[in-house]
């Protein structure tokens, strides 16, 4: 009983959950910090919690999503993510890994390298599901939020957290195995599986802040090297200039690098959800549990059936419902 009671709360609120309870406090006081800046007044509290957006209809469907996948988990259905292991250590044994002479890196700097090769893949793995009209009726379901709470990282489809932890596990396993096998002479599967603690560091400060209403920007400098709130809740809005914007979880670099980077200039007022290739918003196609299930697989059939050669010009296929037509770098 101890060893389930364990596993459940690992599943729900372990430390590789953004809703750990060690990473809310750093949450609620940079977010004070916010609304003592923004001179509001009122209750903090009911700002930062407010009835609107937490007892929202789509704010429901983030909760009852968000059960669906933490029971899938308890039941091993995301398992492929150890692929990222496997990967790592098979890419380190066949590039040989014993380059002793620069063992004495020290720790730190060994989780940044696996930082960087892990964002790096998150923001391709990220792209792709946005550009891919197969994979998008899946990445939709997240993106048809139109509140935010922390809870929304968690509205995923099944098929979407399956197929991205795959994706992330071969990428992420590759690259981190590359890297490595250039500093590390001797791997074990505990420094594989350990928890990074810039990865830590970035839940427990501004992770939970992302999907939420809270303005936070870093600043035109800081968010050409890393990913602010503000810029994150850009991403999720349904205006025409923020499509296909802002990939990156951590690091802004790859967007700054690949042209998708979206620099807040001052605060915008955003509407959150799903919109068409000019801009207009459209109605929220997820209204429920089973909307949110069963519509991105007929959606997702539909686009591997359709042939662009049998479309004209105006009625081709486009590679999401948030279509930018040219991705170029902001300035």
């Amino acid at each position: 009983m101890q060893d389930f009671i364990a596993t459940v709360t690992a599943a729900i609120g372990g430390a590789g959950s953004r809703l750990w309870p060690l990473y809310l406090p750093g949450m609620i006081i940079l977010a004070w910090v916010v609304w003592q800046r923004k001179g509001e007044g009122g209750s903090f509290v009911g700002w930062l919690f407010p009835r609107r957006i937490y007892l929202h209809a789509s704010h429901l469907v983030d909760i009852q999503l968000f059960v669906v996948g933490r029971i899938l988990a308890l039941l091993g259905a995301f398992q492929l993510a150890a692929v990222g292991t496997a990967m790592a250590a098979l890419t380190i044994s066949l590039l040989g890994g014993q380059i002793t002479e620069v063992d004495r890196v020290p720790g730190w700097a060994i989780g940044l390298l696996l930082l960087v090769a892990s964002d790096f893949a998150v923001y391709w793995v990220h792209r792709v599901h946005h550009e891919n009209p197969a994979l998008w009726p899946f990445h939709a379901v997240h993106h048809s939020a139109e509140v935010m709470t922390p809870v929304t990282v968690y509205r995923k489809h099944p098929f979407y957290d399956l197929l991205s932890s795959a994706l992330k596990g071969v990428l992420i396993g590759v690259t981190q195995g590359v890297l490595l096998s250039f500093f590390v002479s001797h791997i074990s599967v505990p420094l594989l599986l350990g928890v990074n603690v810039f990865y830590l560091a970035f839940n427990a400060v501004t992770a939970n802040l992302r999907h939420t209403h809270v303005w936070l920007s870093f600043g035109r400098v800081l968010e050409h090297v890393f990913i602010s709130p503000a810029q994150h809740q850009v991403h999720h809005s349904s205006a025409l200039k923020h499509y296909n914007k802002n990939y990156g979880e951590v690091l802004a670099l790859w967007d700054w690098m690949f042209g998708t980077l979206y620099i807040c200039e001052r605060e915008e007022a955003l509407t959150f959800g799903v919109g068409d290739a000019e801009g207009n918003r459209i109605e929220q196609p997820h209204p429920t549990l089973s909307a949110a299930l069963c519509l991105p697989l007929k959606e997702a059939a539909a686009a591997l059936r359709r042939k662009p050669r049998d479309a004209t010009p105006a009625e081709a296929p486009k590679p999401t419902p948030q279509l930018t037509p040219d991705i170029t770098p902001a300035e």
